[in-house]
Parts: structure tokens; sequence; C-alpha cells
């Protein structure tokens, strides 16, 4: 048992008795029958890892009796809303700067009329945590912006606060049992008039903190809508907006909340100092494995330990809602599942991401942090099969196992294990031709001559390269996709297909300055990087779930309407740092997740919606919009900008298609990056004697996603 740690506290809210009632609609709260359960479970492991005190722990659970009309608790033990907000206020007031606080809620969640018309308008409703005295006429939801407002008093006071919310909410599906299993939420959406006042607030001021917490995250809120995106504070939440959260009996006759007791299963095996990250990668995909309509989300602050305030460095992965750590030039993803009767495991990464059959990943054990070490390795495996947001891959190679068949046993491979990307199994490749000016330009110390036969020399030293490949003599120019030109002024030029040089190569390459060929090598990657996200699409005929489903639009905001900016499918012009709007359609039958890059006139890739998460669902026939500012970058008069949206069946996370601007450092590049000499312009090229001679820049297409993209002109007015 450790020390006392003082400075360490903790709310922990379970419902499983709601007092019997029926709401004016028929409709009413079904009791639970899990949710005090955790609460109890959260409590010992508490107690018995940080050794916590009585006044440490702030408890409200309602705990169903044999009188079907009264809880086995005292009234103010009960997680009414009076006693929630009363609590929460108490342990704001207690707790001292940089104390930790953990907050755990295991119950129903709710939709109902909002208080907050001036906000939402009449017709608004409020996402709320549901009290168990919700039955009595006067009784009162915990609200939106209620709850927003006292985790902001908590951050305010710059606690360190962790979040967990097992519960769903209404969301306009259907809850219901499913065998054995029951789900934390009801389908209805409450119209009784209820008090309008707030022991949180004046309504004006939540109203205010609440525009606040928005004003730079375009509206959007997440959490099954009941919180706008965290800033200051760590949450973990059982699902995503139109999901289940799922109870049911996981060992003997007791019955938990699924992200509760894997949640605290990883805790027992992995300790509290687990990175947050590291920790959602293993309990995302256990609950999504158990339930298929469950996935787990990690949002806020991300970037330290979990149930501690240690920052911990992070560059982004590929998970279903959030990254997992990887170093500065590695990428990973989280093992989903492990087959050891086929010897193969499953991986988040799929066709949306570009991945293809063939692509191999080393497999480290779970929690490792540096990948550098290859002495850490457990298996190399290779892709088979792809699906649009994971994919399987089989074991080719098990390192540190007694074993000459390579197959997987029992407990080798965990879920949540990272898998560290090594190379795509389909080569992207885009031919390059270097064309000589005749004559010749003279440069000073440079034997610009001697550059052809240079080339033609290094031609069969050169090794296969997943982006460039530069040409034989006997390719007609037609085969070719980048030119490799000297001017007069002695400076490299890349021209696309048609002889023209690339748009946003800015500033030229002086063939004489230091690192020249390097530099070009580098930008003739990073374009085609670029141009092959760019072009990247759905266009199998086959694929009719989703194809045309998508919509994206460029517009104003007018009194709180999208006004298009591109009828006719024109291309906008908008003035530098002009506020516009991009509005996303979903006109399919389906739920979709939406991710949005923008493909700047730098030539860098950056998703910038949404934020903090992986991707936003959208409901079937529903819009979301998101506004945008656009700077040029210095020296630049005009550029156009590319906004392309991604739509996709499951969540899936697309940080891995960024690029940074060019001529900066990307990640993954990392032992493939070219050397300084210009005999080492083609060290990454694909094998002449087996070229492939033709170039294929599209995914292999399925019914998992689809992509539209739009374009805006910017100017300096």
């Amino acid at each position: 048992m450790t020390n006392q740690t003082p400075n360490f506290y903790a709310l922990l809210i379970g419902i499983n008795f709601y007092f019997p009632h029926r709401l004016p609609e028929g409709n009413y709260y079904k009791n639970l029958r899990g949710c005090v359960q955790d609460i109890n479970h959260v409590e010992t492991y508490l107690k018995d890892t940080f050794n916590l005190t009585p006044d440490q722990i702030i408890k409200l659970t309602a705990t169903a009796s044999d009188n079907p009309n009264q809880p086995q608790e005292p009234p103010e033990l009960l997680p009414t809303y009076e006693n929630i907000v009363a609590k929460f206020k108490e342990l704001t007031a207690k707790a001292q700067p940089q104390d930790r606080v953990y907050i755990h809620y295991s119950g129903h969640g709710g939709r109902a009329k909002t208080i907050f018309e001036s906000l939402k308008g009449s017709m608004g409703l409020d996402e709320a945590l549901v009290p168990c005295d919700i039955g009595q006429p006067n009784s009162r939801y915990l609200r939106d912006l209620e709850f927003a407002k006292l985790l902001e008093e908590m951050v305010a006071k710059e606690l360190v606060v962790t979040l967990v919310l097992d519960s769903c909410h209404s969301g306009g599906a259907t809850r219901e049992m499913s065998g054995d299993d029951q789900i934390r939420g009801e389908g209805f959406i409450d119209m009784t008039l209820r008090p309008t006042d707030s022991l949180v607030a004046p309504l004006q001021e939540l109203a205010q903190n609440w525009q606040s917490s928005t004003e730079n995250s375009r509206n959007i809120t997440v959490v099954n809508g009941l919180l706008p995106e965290p800033k200051g504070y760590t949450l973990i939440a059982a699902c995503r907006d139109q999901e289940f959260a799922y109870e049911k009996v996981f060992e003997g006759t007791e019955r938990n909340g699924a992200l509760t007791y894997y949640l605290l299963k990883a805790l027992r095996e992995y300790g509290t100092e687990i990175p947050v990250n590291n920790l959602y990668a293993r309990i995302s995909n256990l609950v999504h494995n158990d339930f298929k309509q469950q996935t787990p989300m990690l949002i806020g602050e991300t970037n330290r330990s979990f149930l501690g305030g240690q920052s911990v460095s992070f560059t982004p992965g590929a998970s279903l809602l959030r990254s997992v750590p990887v170093t500065r030039t590695t990428r990973t993803v989280p093992v989903m599942k492990v087959d050891i009767t086929k010897n193969r495991v499953q991986l988040q990464m799929g066709e949306a991401n570009g991945l293809k059959k063939g692509a191999e990943f080393n497999i480290f054990p779970f929690g490792t942090r540096n990948f550098e070490d290859s002495e850490q390795r457990i298996a190399t495996v290779k892709v088979v099969e792809v699906g649009a947001s994971d994919c399987w891959a089989e074991v080719t190679q098990l390192f540190g196992f007694r074993t000459i068949n390579h197959k997987l046993a029992e407990g080798m491979i965990e879920i949540g294990s990272p898998a560290v990307y090594l190379s795509p199994g389909l080569k992207q490749i885009r031919k390059v031709r270097v064309i000589l000016p005749d004559p010749l330009p003279q440069i000073s110390g440079v034997k610009v001559e001697m550059l052809p036969d240079i080339l033609k020399a290094k031609k069969e030293q050169v090794e296969g390269h997943r982006w460039i490949e530069f040409c034989s003599e006997a390719e007609k120019d037609e085969n070719v996709d980048y030119f490799v030109s000297l001017n007069s002024e002695g400076e490299y030029w890349i021209l696309d297909a048609n002889k023209e040089p690339v748009k946003n190569l800015l500033f030229p390459i002086k063939v004489d300055e230091a690192e020249a060929t390097d530099r070009l090598i580098n930008r003739l990657i990073h374009v085609a990087r670029y141009e092959t996200i760019l072009e990247l699409d759905n266009d199998d005929p086959f694929a009719a779930t989703l194809n045309s489903k998508l919509k994206v639009e460029l517009g104003n905001s007018e009194k709180r309407e999208f006004i298009p900016f591109n009828p006719g499918n024109n291309v906008p012009i908008v003035a530098e740092k002009e506020k516009f709007f991009v509005q996303i359609h979903n006109q399919s039958n389906r739920t979709l997740n939406i991710s949005a890059l923008l493909l700047d006139t730098d030539l860098s890739i950056v998703k910038f919606y949404p934020e903090h998460i992986t991707s936003e669902p959208l409901d079937p026939g529903q819009s979301k919009g998101t506004s945008i500012k656009l700077e040029l970058p210095e020296n630049c008069q005009e550029g156009v900008y590319i906004i392309k949206v991604f739509a996709t069946m499951d969540a899936t996370n697309f940080q891995l298609l960024e690029l940074p601007a060019l001529d900066q450092s990307r990640k993954g590049f990392g032992n493939q990056e070219p050397q300084n000499a210009l005999e080492q312009l083609l060290a990454a090229v694909v094998d002449e004697n087996n070229p492939q001679r033709k170039v294929t820049v599209v995914t292999d297409a399925s019914e998992g996603w689809t992509t539209e993209k739009v374009e805006v002109v910017v100017k300096k007015m």
C-alpha cells in the first residue's frame, strides 16, 4: 500500500435506483443494476492504491432495496440534483491548485427540453446526467451548461481533473435490453416543464461560459453532446454519440459497466502512471470487441498519465478515437484482436488511411515508449486483408520466443499493443525524368554536362522507394509525372506532366547551393505524397453505399443560417483571414464519421476538423458546420486551398495523412531520408529490374468510406 496521497480527491456517483415515476408522455428511467457496483469497485481501488482517507472521497449512490419505493441510502447520500451540485462545489472548494481530482459517473444520461432558450432556441434540447429522483415534478437534470460550468470552475482553480462517464444518453435511438446485457440510457426526450433556475450559477453566466467554451471550437460538442470540447481536463466516455453504454455480468453474478470493468482491470495490471493514450488503446478495443455498438472516447488533455498530471510526449498514431504514444518519427496503431488459430492480428488501420496489402508492422509489448530498441520487438506482421479502417496481418516472424514456425501462442500479444508501421506493401510511385536544357547553362563549380551520365550510372544502384522513381530512357514522356530541369540561372525546377512548374514551389533551388540534391529529393517526395493524398478516392462503381452520399459546401453564415458560396460549383474567392464556413451534409441512411483535411498552399496537410477527437459522428440526413480562416504563406499574394472531407462507417484517424509545409521535416521519413550528394538523387526509387509502369494512386475501393473535396481561392485584398 502506498503512503497517503494528500493531494488526491474523488467524487464518485452511481445510480442503480430511480424513484418510481411516469413522465407525462408515459416514459420513465428504468433501474440499472451495475452502476453502484462500479462505484464501489472504483472506491476500493482508489483506497487501496492511494490510501485515501474518508474525507478525500465523496460518494453519492442510489441502491435498490427490498422496498421498491425507497433506496438503501439516506437522503443526504443520494445522487439528487441538489446533492450532486453541492458535492461538486464542496470538492472544488476543498482541493487546492495542482491537486488531482477524479470524477466517475455511472448511471443514465438523458435529454430534456432546454431551459436555455436564448442560446438554443425554443425547440432546443439540453443533454444531461439523470439524478435518481428525476421522476419528481420539481426535480432537475444536471444539464450540459451546468456540468460544463462545474468542470470549468475546477480547471480555473488549476486542479488536475480526470473524468470518466460510464453512461449514454437518449441520442434519438431506442435503448433496449440485449440478451443479458443492459444499456444505460433511454430513447426519449423529456418535455416535462421543470424549474428553470440553477444551483450552479445564474443562467446568463452559464450561457456566457458555454459560449466562451465553444467560441473557438465552432460550437461542436462531444461526449454525447453533453460537454464542449474539453479544455484543461482528461475525459474518458463510455461511447460515442449514437452508441450504447452497456453493463453485464463479467465475473460471477455481479453486473458492471463495460467501461468501468475494463478500466479497473487495466489499471490493476499496469498502474496509475500509465500514459492515458496507452490505457485508452487497450480498454477501447477490449470494450469494442465485447460490444460492437460501444466505442469509448478519449478527449481533452491526453498528453499526461492517467490519474496524474505528469506530461507525456506523443505524436499522432491511428486508433479508433485517439492516437497512441509514439516517438517523433514512428507511426503506430494498436492491436484490436489476436487470432491465434490463424496466426494473425487485427490492427486499427485500413484503406481510408491509404493502407495496402503487404504492408508490414513490428509489434511491441503493451506500454512500450521507446521503439528504437529492436530487442523489445515481439513480432513482425504482414497485412493480408484490408478493411475501411482496420486490417488483418499475419505473423511472419517472432522475436525472443523459442519457436521455429513463428506461430502465435496465448499471451504473446496483448490487446492494445503498439504496432509500428514499417513500409507500405504497394508502392504508389510517381515517375520522374531529368531534362536538361540545350545548350547547358554554365554554372561555376558545377560540371552540368556530367549530370546525365551521373544519373545513368546511378540507376543500377538505386533501391525501391514508395513515392518516386526515375524513368528509364525507353519510357515515354506521357508516362512521366514530374520533370526535373535547370533554368538559365542554374536553378532546379520541378515541372508537372505538362512541363509546367508545380504550383506553390515559390523558392527555387540553386544547383550549387549546399545540400541542393537533398532538398530536390525531399521536394519530389513531398509533392508526390501531397498529390497522392489529394487524389485519394473511392471510385469503385460497385461501392454504391456511400458514393455521392457526402456533400461539402463553402459559404457564409447569416442569422445562423448557412448561405452557400459556390452556386454552380464555381470556385469561391475569399480574402485572407476572412472567416467562412464549411458545411458537411450526410445524405446517406447511415451514421457516418467525419474528418476533414486542409491541403494548404504551402503543400502542408492538416486535419482541422474535428479538433481533439479523431472524427465526429454525423447522423443520416443531418449537417454539421465549422468555421475557418486561411492565411497565405509569406510573399504569396494568392493561393488555392483544398478542403478534403472523409466519411467512414467506422471512426478512423486521418492524422496519418498529415504533412508539414514544404521543406520541413516529415514524420515517418526516418531512415529513408536521402543523403547530401547529387549521386544519391535516385537513392529512394523502385528497382529498375521490376519497374512499376502503371502508377496507381487510388486505394482499393470498399463500401466503408468515401471522400469529397472543395477548393477555395484566397487573395490578399
